[in-house]
């Protein structure tokens, strides 16, 4: 069993020599792509084998070695598939070019990772560029398990590597036996994070997170306004680092607390493509696209592996508009963002509370009774007044997948079956 990391390293500063053959590989490697980018267009398609065959040869042309051509190929099926993505969602989108920050694509015959260093191949048998990395302490045993396509890319005057891992695991179980112990996690904006587990509620707020960003947003606008891009520079990664290390806070929290109770399982909503199906506002889509939700759960589900604790996904239909007592789901249970009122029963509550439960339910009924056949399982009976809904109740109108997936680094690239999908349960 493995567990699948990507991991960025600085490049300690490379000589005149070696960053003008990075600067010029990486503008090889741009016109290559745009080739490749500008047949899919002119042809209509995405198809990887059609765009190799027609643009490979004009690639190698411009001098790549063969492995940085395939890459390249790579990268515009890539911006391609993208386009047309957005062309068939309806959305305004213009003609795609390829930009110089989108670095070198590495293939796996094309460097090696020897000690703390970073071999490339140029081309020419027997001659390598090396380039020096710096390595934090913690990661240098772990860069023999290097595996997969890599990237190179410039930000600032800096070089950085994006090396893929596939580290072996032996993860620990805190108590396989008996009924799992089942928290719902509802991600939000408003609210980052809440939990609702048997001994109480876990919330992180987002509003200071969402002030913090529109304060960061507003100085880089009063900057770019006055020509101050020296100030937009010296901000530059700042606000990248400072969500990371609030995630990677927030998500120890979370696991911390799930390893409290017997044969814990976090259950999470399948957020993949929100940015696409939500829009609204120009100062909300930039809270949307900067909500760093992806981040978050990638980082739980590391850490949840190391301490046993199982993640499962869920569909995110209708979580926060159905009832937890009499599971009525409708627009009209949620009149304001934070308020949940139950139009058939009264069942009045926190919306992110209320999600929350019903993400439970669904993960505890998934890991009972397996994928349902349909989109609307068998309601359970009704409870009487007061009574709120309890764990593993399935919730009506919800439809829930899962399947297993193993040493895989994204858990929503799995193939599915005939009552499976990208909703999958962590390997723990």
């Amino acid at each position: 069993m493995h567990r699948a990391e990507t991991v960025v390293l600085k490049l300690r500063a490379p000589g005149r020599a070696k960053r003008a053959w990075l600067d010029q590989t990486a503008e090889r490697f741009r016109q290559g792509t745009q080739l490749g980018l500008d047949f899919a267009l002119s042809a209509k398609t995405s198809n990887r084998g059609k765009i190799h065959a027609a643009a490979y040869s004009n690639i190698r042309t411009l001098g790549l070695p063969s492995d940085y051509c395939r890459m390249a190929v790579n990268q515009a099926v890539q911006l391609a598939r993208s386009h047309f993505g957005l062309r068939k969602s309806k959305q305004r989108t213009g003609r795609p070019t390829v930009v110089r920050s989108q670095g070198i694509g590495l293939g796996v015959n094309a460097y090696r990772v020897v000690g703390t260093a970073l071999r490339l191949s140029t081309g020419v048998q027997g001659d390598y560029i090396w380039l020096p990395l710096c390595v934090p302490r913690h990661w240098r045993d772990k860069l023999q398990y290097v595996q997969g396509d890599a990237r190179l890319f410039k930000r600032g005057e800096d070089w950085f590597v994006m090396l893929p891992l596939r580290i072996p695991t032996t993860p620990t179980i805190c108590d396989g036996h008996g009924e799992p112990t089942v928290i719902g996690v509802d991600l939000g904006i408003v609210r980052l994070v809440a939990a609702k587990h048997p001994n109480g509620l876990f919330v992180a707020n987002g509003k200071p997170i969402r002030h913090e960003r529109e304060h960061r947003a507003s100085l880089r606008k009063r900057y770019q306004r006055h020509r101050r891009t020296d100030r937009v520079k010296a901000m530059r990664g700042k606000e990248r680092r400072w969500m990371t290390d609030l995630n990677h806070k927030t998500s120890k929290k979370l696991v911390d607390l799930a390893t409290q109770y017997p044969n814990p399982v976090l259950a999470f909503e399948k957020l993949d493509g929100i940015r696409d199906r939500v829009r609204g506002s120009k100062r909300f889509n930039r809270m949307v696209s900067s909500w760093a939700f992806r981040q978050l759960v990638d980082f739980v589900l590391y850490k949840a592996e190391r301490a046993g604790v199982r993640v499962v996904f869920v569909d995110p239909r209708k979580t926060s508009r159905t009832c937890p007592r009499c599971r009525h789901a409708t627009r009209a249970n949620r009149p304001e963002q934070s308020h949940f009122r139950c139009v058939a029963c009264g069942y009045q509550g926190n919306a992110d509370v209320v999600a929350s439960l019903n993400i439970a339910d669904v993960a505890a009924g998934l890991l009972r009774h397996g994928p349902p056949d349909t989109a609307r399982p068998s309601a359970a009976p009704r409870r009487g007044a007061g009574q709120p809904g309890l764990i593993g109740d399935r919730v009506d109108g919800v439809k829930v997948w899962a399947s297993r997936c193993t040493g895989m680094a994204r858990p929503e690239r799995e193939s599915t079956s005939a009552h499976a999908d990208s909703n999958l349960e962590s390997s723990a």
